[in-house]
């Protein structure tokens, strides 16, 4: 029965299926691919028309005015793997990534043959799959192909976990701009300035031990492919040049030699005319060396002590430079400058949430700024002035009054969430039917201010957790009382407005705690929305909040669902208010503690936090 069909169609409900099956056994193909280099070159088969359908690129291949004449047709810069995966997505719309090398591949495949959507779900996963260890790597890729988004997403990765990345080996790797790009941040969760220096010695050594390697035989060191997994990104190593000499380093034990600079004169060749010399030099000025980096060190931060017994007695630095960068650091009037091109910094990096100890973080604000963080754990209502400003009158009662009102209870210690794995979001149960610890990240006000809104009042703030957490809701404030709700309140015995007051605690909804507050007519009718995004701006979870609820408190905004964010991921939670009268506003602390979790508000560009001060506590658990 040789030669009878097998009827395979019969068994394909869906076209993706019947395009698994041409792909898988290369039926009717008419084109072949050979992919990849020796010796893991493979051969391909492929077909013109379903190719030319899903990209401009084979369509100009195969039915352009300069159509592939070759057959196989070579594609050399892309892995075999990456391509099977492309051909996989165009045939049958699944896309297959499993590793952070693989999407890197994939993506450099797409951009190629001009793919968007399979472009963004790679980068998607880049940036869902970044750690300190392939952050320099993502932020090079996403540079190369100008992918912004990435490269914001690295930088905070690199930002918050500095020393992890410093340390890692992989960073010894990078190409020497990217080292150059690190050191010039202004935010690095660093112990010291040592931290950088250490990790430029380190980067020194190893591109010493790399052109020495290159320089000796290939079969002695084997095949650079077994040295480093390949990439499809092409390699600027060549266009950056090391100065080897000025990247030697000493040992610890070492006695430093009286010269140390790579920029003793070295013979030029006698083959060499004036007008090469000239020009060599001249493209010499433009090529990045490991002194680049080391300029961009903050050496006047460091101590005396620290300099001399450090970087002082590297060879990365002459005997003049330690003379002249110590005798800056001793005295900031010294007549002696600092070495042209270094720092003239005093200040330390800035620190981001979870880098160093919390005596660092703090020295690390400006003056005037150093708030002590702290949870606020009652229920709401909450009133204003009991967590912010005691010294601000803001109801009928006393502070001391209000307080008697306002019994302060203790947290109701449930069960911990754990980890979900790094999908995201990961939408949790409904919190009414969990036991959760309800924390409060509460974010202290540093000035007050007030806003009027005359229709709707826009607000939001970015942010960045040091540790993955499930966010619960927010915390907003309720408007200032007009001259008419502010007056005394009278009742009998006791007074009527304390009572309306604890009935009004009393009717705090699950939906984020509200009630009327007082007696009638202290209080109002609030209209909000409030939102969660990704930094994509993909809305995770929302909510809508009316109710009536008393004067300058705190209301808790509970989202529709539980979200579970990831560590070092930026978010943005928006309010949007609706109601006509005053917020209480002002400028709020942007780094928070809260139950060993530390918060980064106001992340990225200005304009992605608005107003953010009126989102006063993440209420979240973890």
């Amino acid at each position: 029965m040789a030669g009878v069909p097998n009827d395979w169609q019969l068994g394909c409900v869906e076209m993706k299926q019947r395009g698994a099956n041409i792909l898988e056994t290369g039926q009717w193909s008419d084109c072949t691919f050979l992919v990849g280099t020796e010796p893991n070159q493979v051969t391909i088969a492929g077909h013109k028309l379903i190719l030319a359908m899903a990209s401009p690129v084979f369509e100009a291949m195969f039915y352009g005015g300069m159509a592939e004449k070759n057959d196989p047709i070579p594609i050399l810069d892309v892995q075999p793997d990456a391509f099977k995966a492309l051909l996989e997505y165009i045939y049958t719309e699944n896309i297959n990534i499993s590793s952070f090398d693989k999407a890197c591949e994939l993506c450099y495949g797409a951009k190629k043959y001009m793919l968007p959507h399979l472009v963004k779900e790679c980068t998607t996963y880049l940036w869902s799959d970044l750690y300190p260890k392939n952050a320099c790597r993502a932020y090079e890729f996403a540079r190369l192909f100008e992918e912004n988004v990435l490269m914001e997403k690295c930088i905070q990765i690199i930002s918050t976990n500095t020393k992890e990345v410093l340390k890692d080996s992989s960073f010894e790797e990078v190409d020497l701009s990217t080292v150059v790009t690190v050191f010039s941040l202004d935010h690095l969760n660093v112990d010291s300035e040592l931290d950088l220096f250490e990790a430029a010695v380190r980067y020194s050594k190893a591109q010493k031990r790399n052109m020495e390697r290159n320089t000796a035989s290939p079969a002695e060191y084997g095949p650079p492919s077994e040295k480093r997994p390949k990439s499809p990104v092409p390699s600027t190593s060549t266009e950056k040049v090391v100065n080897v000499e000025s990247s030697a380093e000493n040992s610890p034990e070492a006695v430093p030699e009286p010269c140390k600079s790579s920029d003793t004169p070295v013979p030029s060749d006698s083959s060499e005319t004036p007008e090469e010399s000239k020009k060599n030099k001249e493209d010499n000025k433009d090529k990045l060396t490991v002194r680049n980096a080391v300029e961009k060190i903050r050496f006047l931060t460091l101590t005396p002590q620290q300099f001399a017994e450090g970087p002082a007695r590297s060879s990365l630095l002459t005997d003049s430079e330690s003379f002249a960068v110590l005798m800056n650091i001793l005295s900031s009037n010294c007549d002696i400058s600092m070495p042209q091109g270094f720092s003239t910094c005093r200040v330390p990096r800035k620190q981001l949430i979870g880098g160093g100890s919390a005596t660092s973080r703090e020295e690390s604000l400006a003056p005037g700024c150093r708030v002590q963080s702290f949870s606020v754990d009652t229920p709401s209502p909450v009133p204003l002035d009991l967590v912010f400003d005691v010294s601000r009158p803001a109801n009928p009662f006393s502070v001391a009054t209000a307080a008697m009102h306002y019994p302060r209870p203790t947290r109701h210690e449930g069960i911990r969430i754990g980890s979900y794995g790094q999908a995201a979001p990961v939408v949790l149960p409904d919190p009414a039917r969990l036991d959760l610890t309800k924390l409060y990240c509460t974010r202290a006000i540093i000035q007050h201010t007030d806003c009027y809104n005359t229709s709707v009042l826009d607000c939001c703030v970015t942010f960045m957790v040091d540790r993955s957490i499930c966010l619960l809701g927010v915390q907003v404030p309720t408007q200032a009382p007009s001259v008419e709700s502010s007056l005394p309140l009278s009742g009998g015995a006791g007074g009527a407005g304390a009572a309306g007051v604890a009935a009004g605690m009393a009717g705090a909804g699950a939906g984020g705690g509200g009630g009327a507050g007082g007696a009638a007519g202290d209080g109002y009718s609030e209209l909000l929305y409030a939102h969660l995004l990704d930094a994509d701006g993909a809305r995770l979870t929302y909510t809508h909040y009316t109710s009536r609820v008393p004067y300058r408190h705190l209301l808790d905004i509970m989202f529709n669902r539980p979200i579970y964010i990831q560590r070092n991921k930026v978010y943005k939670v928006g309010i949007v208010f609706n109601k006509v009268g005053w917020y209480p506003t002002g400028t709020c602390a942007q780094q928070v503690e809260t139950d060993g979790v530390f918060f980064n508000f106001g992340i990225g560009q200005s304009s992605d936090s608005v107003r953010d001060a009126l989102i006063r506590s993440i209420i979240f658990t973890y």
